[in-house]
């Protein structure tokens, strides 16, 4: 028999957020609420970062601190308090940066400023022609993956590397599908000094060494006096598979890679089947 979940860790991107009217279905509105409403507090785990997660927190009622940009900050939505924080190690993210500006990869790269705030630098064309991109695709793309604004430069190295640049995180697109894929050879390119993971089919993120969302899950349940082993985490990626590790209950989504399926205890539906919500529903409102 397992052990009574007390907390529920949400990845965002191809878990409970995508292509629905506001990001989030109904169903999936409806099984948070009614999960919190039991008595079972929910949060997110997510790339994205902090000031994205506070703006539609309050949207899905929750108020437990969040981890975002892959587990580099940690923050209350509410007061917008950054409880852990965990920077690039600055010659590591000048290696980077002088990486994507030689090797011409569209690249950003997320700095962090006070109170949580984060700058958006994105290396791009001089010449956009309605793409902000190498790989042309329209604008509106890269601002769902990458965020926005951002700042787009030709050569992004100099602010990169500039005294209090404070790197969080960086993402470069990888389309594995049309390339090799990156992962890890940029981890052996790097060294120790990041952490690469895969966070799409399009996407590979770096980060500091110690932030991914396993360690996320694990600082949030200490402070919440909650053993992991009552945890249910629910991702899709393999940027997830550290906190699916960490938590006693491990769903991921039906579109998840075999990689990642291998890491759950249950597979949940897809994403468009509102499989989070499944999951929800069976673990704890059935």
């Amino acid at each position: 028999m397992r052990p009574k979940i007390e907390l529920v860790v949400l990845d965002m991107d191809g878990t409970i957020y995508g292509q629905f009217a506001g990001g989030f279905s109904p169903r999936v509105r409806k099984a948070i609420a009614a999960v919190q409403a039991a008595g079972t507090p929910v949060t997110i785990a997510t790339g994205r970062i902090f000031d994205f997660v506070r703006a539609v927190a309050p949207d899905l009622g929750i108020t437990l601190p969040v981890i975002t940009a892959q587990g580099a900050v940690i923050g209350d939505p509410v007061s917008g308090e950054v409880l852990y924080e965990a920077l690039i190690p600055e010659e590591a993210a000048r290696r980077v940066a002088a990486w994507a500006d030689l090797e011409k990869r569209t690249t950003v790269f997320y700095l962090n400023r006070s109170g949580g705030h984060t700058r958006l630098v994105q290396r791009a064309p001089s010449a956009p022609n309605q793409s902000s991109g190498w790989e042309g695709w329209e604008s509106a793309t890269y601002d769902h993956w990458f965020g926005s604004p951002r700042e787009l430069r030709e050569s992004i190295s100099d602010i990169v590397c500039a005294p209090g640049a404070r790197p969080l995180k960086f993402i470069t697109v990888n389309d594995h599908s049309l390339e090799p894929d990156q992962t890890a050879a940029l981890q052996q390119e790097f060294g120790n000094s990041v952490t690469i993971c895969r966070s799409h089919p399009l996407l590979v993120e770096g980060t500091a060494p110690t932030a991914n969302k396993g360690h996320g899950l694990l600082f949030l349940a200490e402070r919440l006096g909650i053993n992991p082993d009552r945890v249910m985490a629910i991702g899709d990626n393999e940027n997830d598979i550290p906190m699916l590790r960490k938590a006693g209950l491990a769903v991921c989504m039906g579109q998840a890679t075999p990689v990642v399926q291998a890491e759950a205890d249950w597979v949940a539906p897809t994403l468009e089947e509102d499989g989070a919500a499944v999951a929800m529903e069976r673990f704890l409102l059935s």
